[in-house]
């Protein structure tokens, strides 16, 4: 389907151009809501361009917390785009446990309740009933409790899987369905940019990073704001961040790392409360950028500041030649 964009300012000409990249869960019109008080001051140079995510992530929290960032648990949005996400998080769909599995067949209880996970979205309360009325109790693979049930009078048995947390995008090690994101981007650019600057928040910022290290398309690009960014802890997406050498003696056993992002300003944003990204992981994504980035922290926790001091911050750095 075609990617959705937002416009802050439709229509004016001659205005540097800004990508903005809202964060999990959020939607290019959550995010511009969010952005409001640091966007007022710059509206007159910059022309902002929000995009929303390929993925869905309808359901991944409960309607407290979906409230508390702007969306619905069910996907229900005023503008109908519901919560997205730039990447999804593969312990939750079980591609990372298919990875983990010790090559044996599963059996056809355990197939069962996969495949119930998988199609409801709910791991507290799937569950499966053999009807054949068996007083054994076959073996499962995955840690499922078996209970005896009786209904009309047939015993039968029960599986019910433990609730399993799911997995946010700070935290996943397998990352999926990067191919998509990097498409609705090159598909901002086309109908958009070029762009001058390019802001995002949490997973957001992250996805930022990495579209900035591997995409030609974001050449233009000269300078970044990253609110609650964090590189990501799959070991193969990490390392698009870091440019691998060998050795100056030839040695391939002795790797040298070095900034992937060359060439581009980038303003890293943390809150002191933030307890879901912490400063060391703000600090690990800075260090995939070669020129010095900078870093603004704030009293607050995971979300975009709207302090004076924060407004005149930003102000000054983005303006800057």
């Amino acid at each position: 389907s075609r990617a959705h964009f937002l416009m802050s300012t439709p229509g004016m000409e001659g205005k540097a151009k800004v990508l903005c990249l809202h964060g999990f869960t959020q939607n290019a019109e959550t995010f511009r809501a969010k952005t409001g008080s640091v966007r007022k001051h710059l509206k007159s140079k910059l022309e902002f361009v929000f995009v929303d995510a390929p993925h869905s992530a309808a359901g991944f929290f409960d309607q407290s917390d979906a409230a508390s960032l702007g969306t619905t648990s069910d996907g229900v949005h005023e503008n109908h785009a519901g919560p997205r996400a730039w990447w999804l998080m593969g312990e939750n769909d079980g591609t990372q446990e298919s990875r983990e599995n010790d090559g044996s067949k599963p059996n056809a209880v355990t197939e069962t309740l996969a495949g119930v996970a998988l199609a409801s979205g709910d791991m507290e309360h799937d569950a499966v009933v053999d009807t054949m009325g068996s007083t054994s109790l076959p073996e499962t693979t995955d840690g499922a409790k078996k209970t005896e049930t009786e209904t009309n009078g047939t015993v039968g048995t029960e599986y019910r899987r433990a609730t399993k947390p799911k997995v946010r995008p700070a935290a996943s090690t397998c990352m999926v369905g990067w191919e998509a994101t990097a498409g609705v981007i090159r598909s901002a650019v086309t109908e958009h940019g070029p762009f001058t600057g390019v802001v995002g928040f949490s997973q957001g910022a992250s996805t930022a990073a990495l579209a900035l290290a591997t995409m030609p398309e974001l050449a233009s690009v000269k300078w970044t704001v990253l609110f609650s960014g964090f590189e990501p802890r799959d070991a193969r997406v990490s390392d698009w961040l870091h440019t691998s050498n060998t050795g100056a003696e030839g040695d391939t056993e002795e790797r040298l790392y070095s900034p992937a992002i060359k060439n581009i300003r980038s303003l890293h944003v943390h809150g002191v409360k933030d307890t879901m990204v912490t400063k060391d992981r703000t600090e690990a994504l800075m260090r995939a950028f070669e020129e010095t980035p900078a870093l603004f922290e704030h009293d607050g926790g995971h979300g975009v500041p709207s302090s004076k001091p924060f407004r005149d911050a930003m102000k000054q750095f983005v303006l800057a030649e």
